[in-house]
């Protein structure tokens, strides 16, 4: 009987762990043809579906008891949904996505009700192993990296999503080296120096100040480190006084030599922060819409350039962001202040639900939990596919394991897989699209603009809610002769991201077309949304020239001379030089047409 019992409970266990390693395994795919990123959905679009089957019996045959943390998650999504909706905002691949997220708990939640969490922490241990050699592998130049500036990515874009992964894995390792069996010790324990050899290599400074959070608690709890401290105050009172007033210079002179190690990086996100302050405060309740955050971002980082003189620092790190930079503040700014209260009292309620677990690994997942939502505060790991898949593992994790109602249980699941179905299935139409693009980039990089151009216009229908791609036909219309279909495509565009570039060929369309107050209007929105960036005005400068605007012109060009160069290269020199010569002839032609002038005047005096 006790063997039998046995082989069920490693049955359901290798069952279990399976599913959960096949949905973390998201962030290993990779494929030339659609990128790093696309290639990453559309697995995670295949995965899901063999994962939404299978909870199907597994829950009949062993249902939860829905908590107040599911019902918060249902309320969350319902409420983002609604206000999709309500402002007009849909993107389609971007709600798509969330509502498949929102899937991806309750099927983690069954997986962790069928069997015991030794098993989904096993597949969350073995994961972060297998990121971790592949880093040490591209560090000592055995495997490529994932991107041509850095050469520690994993199976990831850039280090940044990279060490996000690494990290909310780190405590879950200490935690079970420190608590775990023999065998299970020194294999946790191997897979923590794994980490710590990584980590610190991604110049992550997020990820190591999440790092220090996550195991911390791991440290304070297994230590005792509250009562001994609580302890140690009491009765040394005066000493630890001064002990407290230590431990803070060391932390305050640790996180200015951290903010120094990159002070440039840090100066921009908080400019990010201040901008998208703006935003909250013109859009408090509902926000600026679900996918939305670049295109507003832009539109707001323009006005607050052109309303007064900021700073020249601020000037120098201004960028065009895809994203906030924290989480925190993108769901604010996206969904407002009612989304932000929702989803801080999900993250509550989820803390608490762990700490009245009696699951013995509740530590664990605390520590890694907070180490992910420290890192959500300096990075962006709710807008990388396999980082979320991550997070609603650790979310769905901190609710205790209660039997409940087999019906209802195994009739929410079934219902649970309709969007599974149609969101999931029939998606290779659309990885054909991402394939064709990919090809047609070749071309379009060689400004084959005739070729691409009509090609592009077959992939619009399924890629319209991309910016990149719209960009990309904006400019392919534009090289053709079209200018007015441009400036539509463009517009669009203009509503997901936050990129000058758009706004400086809508501007070249106007210019074309001989509508020069909209051309001026446009490049004066792209000068204004990255103020340290030269060919917005360089753009407006040579349309005032043509448009018989010298004033303007030379005044522009001026403007141009005088700024210092975010990054100098040949090409800002190519266009100061080209600013200098305008300047001279616009000058010459003006002296020239007074002297003629002049030379009427004599000449009319003497017939006189």
């Amino acid at each position: 009987m006790q063997l039998r019992k046995n082989l069920n409970l490693y049955l359901s266990g290798i069952v279990v762990f399976t599913l959960t390693l096949l949905l973390l395994s998201t962030a290993f795919v990779l494929d030339e043809s659609l990128g790093n990123r696309v290639a990453k959905i559309f697995w995670f679009y295949k995965v899901i579906i063999v994962a939404g089957i299978a909870c199907i019996p597994l829950a009949w045959k062993r249902p939860f008891r829905f908590s107040l943390l599911d019902l918060l998650v249902l309320l969350y999504a319902g409420y983002t949904l609604f206000n999709d909706h309500y402002t007009g905002s849909i993107t389609p691949t971007r709600t798509g996505l969330f509502i498949l997220i929102i899937v991806t708990y309750f099927i983690f939640r069954q997986l962790t009700t069928f069997a015991p969490l030794g098993f989904t922490h096993t597949a969350l241990l073995l994961s972060g192993a297998i990121e971790a050699i592949w880093g040490l592998a591209q560090l000592y130049g055995f495997t490529p990296s994932q991107h041509s500036r850095f050469e520690l990515t994993g199976s990831f874009f850039n280090p940044g999503p990279y060490s996000g992964f690494l990290v909310a894995i780190l405590p879950l390792a200490l935690y079970y080296t420190l608590t775990a069996c023999r065998i299970a010790r020194i294999l946790s324990g191997v897979i923590l120096v794994l980490l710590l050899l990584v980590l610190p290599a991604t110049l992550s400074r997020g990820a190591w100040l999440a790092a220090i959070a996550g195991c911390g608690i791991i440290l304070g709890n297994y230590f005792h480190l509250y009562k001994r401290l609580k302890f140690l105050f009491q009765k040394h009172r005066l000493a630890s006084f001064i002990a407290t007033i230590c431990i803070f210079l060391l932390v305050t002179g640790t996180l200015i030599g951290i903010y120094q190690l990159k002070k440039e990086s840090a100066d921009g996100r908080r400019l990010i922060w201040k901008v998208s302050s703006t935003l909250v405060a013109s859009h408090p309740a509902t926000g600026v819409g679900f996918g939305h955050f670049a295109g507003a971002y832009g539109e707001a980082q323009a006005a607050y350039f052109s309303a007064t003189e900021r700073p020249a620092g601020e000037e120098l790190v201004a960028d065009a962001p895809e994203t906030a930079f924290n989480e925190f503040v993108q769901i604010t700014t996206e969904i407002g202040i009612i989304g932000l209260l929702l989803f801080l009292t999900i993250i509550i309620g989820a803390f608490k639900a762990a700490r009245h677990s009696n699951s013995k690994a509740a530590t664990g997942m605390v520590g890694s939990l907070a180490a992910f939502l420290v890192f959500a505060c300096f990075s962006y790991p709710f807008n990388v596919l396999p980082l979320l898949v991550l997070f609603t593992l650790l979310l769905a994790q901190c609710t205790p394991m209660q039997p409940g109602s087999r019906w209802l249980s195994g009739i929410f699941y079934t219902f649970l897989f309709l969007p599974v179905y149609f969101l999931a299935t029939g998606q290779q139409e659309r990885e054909q699209a991402y394939k064709r693009w990919k090809s047609e980039q070749i071309y379009f990089n060689m400004q084959i603009f005739e070729r691409t151009v009509d090609n592009y216009k077959k992939l619009y229908p399924l890629l319209k809610d991309q910016p990149a791609f719209l960009f990309e036909y904006g400019q392919c219309l534009s090289r053709t002769g079209q200018p007015e279909a441009s400036n539509l495509i463009l517009e669009e565009a203009a509503r997901l991201s936050a990129d000058p570039m758009i706004r400086n060929i809508m501007g070249k369309n106007y210019q074309t077309m001989k509508q020069y107050p909209q051309a001026e209007s446009a490049f004066l929105k792209a000068s204004h949304m990255v103020p340290n960036r030269l060919y917005p005005l360089y753009l407006l400068a040579k349309m005032y020239h043509e448009s018989g605007q010298t004033d303007k012109a030379i005044a522009t060009a001026r403007l141009l001379l005088e700024k210092a160069p975010k990054v100098p290269s040949s090409a800002t020199e190519e266009m100061k030089r080209d600013m200098q010569k305008l300047i001279r002839d616009t000058l010459h032609l003006t002296n020239y047409f007074k002297i003629e002038c002049d030379n009427v005047e004599d000449k009319n005096t003497i017939e006189i």
